[in-house]
């Protein structure tokens, strides 16, 4: 008989490795260079808020004791130099402000050539405006201060400064082109919000809500010349057209992700 070996099994197991432990750790490859992220209409709502109300505070808290009298009266005086004078042009200043960031964030949005106009014409008008307005803020303020005080020269050089080429200059070029940057962030919103649906179907009313407040951006040189009921009223009336818009934009869902193209060339439905 042959003696056979006897067999002796391994105990020893071979390695084993867990699933997570030979999966690689990898980093999320980084977006291509000019990729947008999906953006929210949301973001209109901060400028959009902030130019109604801000705007309506202006024309409504504005002392208008310099109405019709050339800036020559007591009244006037009393205007420029009361705290309310001052108030009102900080708030108009801000709504004008809000006005030209709405530029931005319509650009952030849909990034078309278009928005980029209305971005750079609203960034030139707000440039354009802001000296003009810190005049009036500052510079007629101390001087209707003066005037109460008994310089009896002191009205005579605010009514010089309104008077002057360089204030007119940059107020009415200032307003203009903050009113075309209105015009062209209206059509934008029009192309983008068709979109995209609205919470409510059926409604098409959130495509036109952009355009009374476009309006009213090319009416802000005009308002100027109205009576003081009149410009009055336009704040209320400017407040409303911002709250239409912020209206729509609650309405509107996320937009779809962009890529810097048009809307209309890039349009999916959520």
């Amino acid at each position: 008989m042959h003696a056979t070996k006897p067999t002796t099994k391994s105990t020893t197991k071979p390695a084993t490795t867990s699933a997570t432990s030979r999966r690689p750790h990898t980093i999320p490859p980084a977006p291509p260079r000019g990729t947008q992220l999906p953006r929210s209409a949301q973001t209109l709502l901060a400028p959009l808020v902030g130019t109604g109300a801000l705007m309506a505070v202006y024309l409504l808290v504005r002392p208008y004791g310099d109405a019709g009298d050339a800036g020559n009266s007591v009244s006037s005086a009393q205007a420029f130099a009361s705290t309310g004078w001052v108030v009102a042009h900080l708030a108009g200043m801000g709504a004008l402000a809000s006005l030209a960031r709405l530029a931005l964030r319509m650009n952030d949005l849909v990034g078309s050539p278009l928005t980029r106009f209305a971005r750079w014409t609203g960034l030139a008008g707000l440039g354009a405006v802001l000296p003009a307005y810190g005049a009036e803020t500052i510079g007629l303020h101390v001087l209707g201060q003066r005037a109460l005080d008994g310089d009896s020269a002191a009205l005579v050089a605010a009514e010089a400064i309104r008077a002057s080429a360089a204030f007119t200059g940059l107020l009415g070029v200032g307003l203009l082109l903050l009113a075309v940057s209105g015009v062209c962030v209206a059509a934008a919103w029009r192309s983008w919000a068709a979109s995209v649906e609205t919470g409510v179907p059926g409604r098409r009313w959130h495509r036109w809500a952009a355009w009374p407040l476009s309006i009213a951006a090319a009416l802000l040189l005009p308002q100027f010349f109205v009576p003081p009921a009149g410009r009055m009223a336009f704040g209320v009336v400017y407040a409303l057209a911002a709250a239409l818009w912020v209206a729509a934009v609650l309405a509107t869902r996320s937009a779809p992700q962009t890529t810097g193209v048009s809307p209309s060339s890039q349009a999916t439905r959520s």
